[in-house]
């Protein structure tokens, strides 16, 4: 406890030193904290051996904010987070530190520069993963946004590694990401959002290659009308990597879902997606692997986190209901394969899983769930192909 407070003090000084403790003082204090135990079995798919593993995690925010004189305005956030009886596992870190200079240069345009945490579109190719409570993604550069009448456009970059001091000691060099991303709001019903981005890593060790360059291009779309929800997103990169070889890369990401809502107290719905990403076809020179660069994939592709969006073909069930007040249940069942087949197969395996949200009131969300991975018998796939993986939790997350 003493830690933290030393940890709380210290950020409140770092607003002082910026000069805004008055605006701090006026502005906003909010905070958050999700607490999950969770437990998998026999996760290593081998019958024979049961590696149960459990454990219970708390992360927790307090964020600080407000206006700089009308036309700027600053967040703070500071994290902890620990595993329960694990006294080696308890991080403190800056979670977000923004400071935003609204229409900077002319009206309508706002840029924010600093620490943040970004999300775009349905998160599979820049978002948040907030699932894994102790993985804490963050950008680090700039954002700026135009806004229009119909809807706006981002410019960002961002440093994604700084190797700094690494560089020069063992050539390995900085990632970067910038890119241009737009939402245009065709009418109440629909909208879209294109975007392209380009990630860059340097090769420091030697002048004379260049830096591997990932171009990438997309777009996705959102109809709901009625009772009908329609959604896609195509995702195509291409670029070349020069270490420990130059080999060109191309990938290609896509999904498209389709969810009706049924007219009843109870609030019934039926939904079926499908995902498609590409794996690496090893007949040829190029890399065809897709890569979902820094997306969150859990809430998309199951919670068993046993399969990634790439190399894979899935296909999603989904139902639920909310049977009574503030309280909704789900299921989605997957079935997943290989998009490339490995030793002549390329099925994997399926997955279940079953959810409940139940919320206690306007601050207080209570969630649980159980999910069942069974791997195809492939040994290729999967090392000891086995029983089923099984996975539960149950946790509570407070916003004040």
């Amino acid at each position: 406890m003493f830690k933290r407070l030393i940890f709380l003090t210290f950020a409140l000084a770092l607003l002082i030193g910026m000069g805004v403790t008055a605006n701090a003082l006026a502005g906003d204090t909010s905070g958050s904290m999700v607490y999950r135990a969770e437990g998998k079995t026999n996760g290593d798919q081998n019958s024979d051996v049961d590696d149960a593993a459990g454990f219970g995690q708390l992360r927790s925010r307090v964020s600080f904010g407000g206006d700089v004189n009308g036309n700027a305005s600053y967040m703070f956030t500071v994290e902890n987070y620990q595993i329960f009886g694990n006294p080696a596992v308890d991080a403190n870190s800056i979670y977000q530190a923004t400071f935003t200079m609204a229409d900077f240069l002319f009206e309508d345009f706002d840029v924010t520069i600093g620490r943040m945490p970004m999300s775009y579109g349905r998160e599979r190719v820049v978002g948040v993963d907030d699932w894994e409570l102790d993985r804490n993604i963050t950008f680090e550069g700039c954002s700026d946004r135009y806004s229009f009448d119909s809807g706006w456009l981002d410019f960002f970059k961002f440093k994604i590694v700084e190797t700094f001091v690494g560089k020069y000691d063992d050539g390995v060099g900085d990632t970067d990401l910038m890119g241009l991303y737009m939402h245009y709001d065709a009418n109440e019903d629909f909208f879209f959002e294109p975007y392209v981005m380009l990630m860059t890593t340097e090769n420091w060790a030697d002048p004379d290659i260049d830096n591997d360059r990932m171009m990438v291009f997309g777009g996705l779309f959102d109809y709901v009308h009625e009772n009908i929800h329609f959604y896609g997103e195509v995702v195509m990169q291409s670029g070349t990597s020069y270490l420990p070889a130059e080999m060109d890369q191309s990938g290609l990401g896509y999904y498209a879902g389709l969810f009706y809502n049924f007219d009843s107290a109870v609030n019934p719905y039926i939904g079926f997606e499908y995902n498609f990403a590409s794996g690496d076809d090893v007949t040829t020179a190029e890399d065809e692997d897709f890569n979902a660069l820094f997306g969150s994939t859990s809430e998309f592709l199951g919670l068993m986190n046993e399969v990634a969006w790439c190399d894979i073909v899935a296909l999603r069930f989904a139902g639920g209901f909310t049977p009574t007040e503030n309280l909704d249940v789900s299921v989605d069942f997957y079935v997943f394969n290989s998009a490339e087949e490995v030793g002549g197969q390329d099925a994997i395996g399926n997955e279940i899983d079953v959810k409940f949200d139940y919320m206690l009131n306007g601050d207080v969300d209570l969630e649980g769930g159980f999910g069942m991975f069974t791997a195809t018998d492939n040994g290729d796939w999967y090392q000891f192909p086995g029983d089923s993986t099984y996975f539960a939790w149950a946790g509570a997350s407070l916003d004040f």
